[in-house]
């Protein structure tokens, strides 16, 4: 099982019938998993705290950061889920040791793309989402069928916890990608491709409104789109004076993604930015199975 699609599921029993039974769902399954990511020890020990097992919080926390030697930026343990174990001593001395290390890694963390030379005369550059990387975003995309077009990715220098990254709405995501894609023979490709995941989306879209980027496609999955009604009319007039074509893949049951994915495609449709969209029954935030397919008959 997908680590996206255990997690996804923990989060739709959180919403049906508790934390209690999610928390047991995830550990009847969690050997399912090859390991545990730091994002699933996030889950583990969240939910035991607010199951009030308390002292395996704790013991999660301890194999995550002491025993396993990951780390987290100290936002995530502001999480209101952590309350009632906030005052123990055990909490306070892993903060410092996952501090110490959140601090020693964004000094050095930077930006990561994959690119090393033109091999194709069509090119499609990969976002990843809060809380991935480039790895995970091969396991979704490597499989493409795609022969004409050269698949490179770019991760975020921004860090969120262990080998995981993230873009921040109004981090330097567009510099980031606006300076990857300056190292490339960009203009020298036929067809130029960006794709995002979640909120990969959203710094696709800033980098094409807030710097000269250009591209001819655009893919965006499961978009987390956080813009308001002004902002949405800037980012869809440069999609239009730079003549993108828009493809939105999205899950009915997304239930923060959704709502913007259908507030940006009326909006685009009343500004004249032609914009295909798919929405998926029964899918939450992720990727669909068959997305390959999609984005393979998008692109032809």
């Amino acid at each position: 099982m997908k680590e996206e699609k255990l997690l996804n599921n923990t989060l739709k029993i959180i919403k049906e019938h508790g934390n209690d039974k999610a928390y047991d769902y995830l550990l009847a399954n969690i050997d399912k998993l090859d390991d545990k990511s730091s994002q699933v020890y996030n889950y583990l020990y969240c939910l035991a705290a607010t199951s009030n097992r308390h002292e395996e919080s704790l013991d999660w926390i301890k194999e995550s950061i002491e025993i396993k030697g990951y780390w987290y930026r100290p936002e995530v343990f502001e999480d209101e889920d952590l309350d009632s174990i906030r005052k123990e001593d055990r909490l306070k001395k892993y903060l410092e040791i996952s501090n110490e290390k959140f601090f020693k890694a964004k000094e050095i963390t930077e930006t990561v793309f994959t690119w090393k030379t033109k091999e194709k005369e069509n090119i499609m550059v990969i976002l990843h989402g809060n809380q991935q990387n480039n790895q995970i975003s091969k396991s979704y995309w490597s499989d493409i069928n795609l022969p004409d077009y050269q698949l490179e990715y770019i991760q975020s220098k921004e860090i969120d916890s262990y080998k995981l990254h993230r873009w921040e709405d109004q981090g330097d995501g567009p510099n980031e990608i606006h300076n990857a894609l300056s190292k490339t023979h960009w203009e020298a490709y036929n067809d130029k491709v960006l794709s995002g995941f979640s909120s990969g989306s959203n710094t696709i879209l800033r980098t094409l409104t807030e710097t000269d980027t250009i591209c001819d496609k655009v893919i965006l999955i499961s978009p987390w789109i956080p813009y308001t009604e002004k902002d949405a009319e800037n980012i869809i007039n440069k999609l239009i004076d730079k003549d993108i074509k828009v493809l939105i893949i999205c899950g009915k049951e997304d239930q923060d993604c959704y709502p913007q994915c259908k507030l940006f495609e009326s909006q685009s449709k009343e500004h004249g930015l032609k914009i295909n969209s798919i929405y998926i029954e029964k899918l939450g935030h992720g990727y669909p199975d068959d997305f390959l397919d999609m984005v393979e008959s998008f692109i032809d």
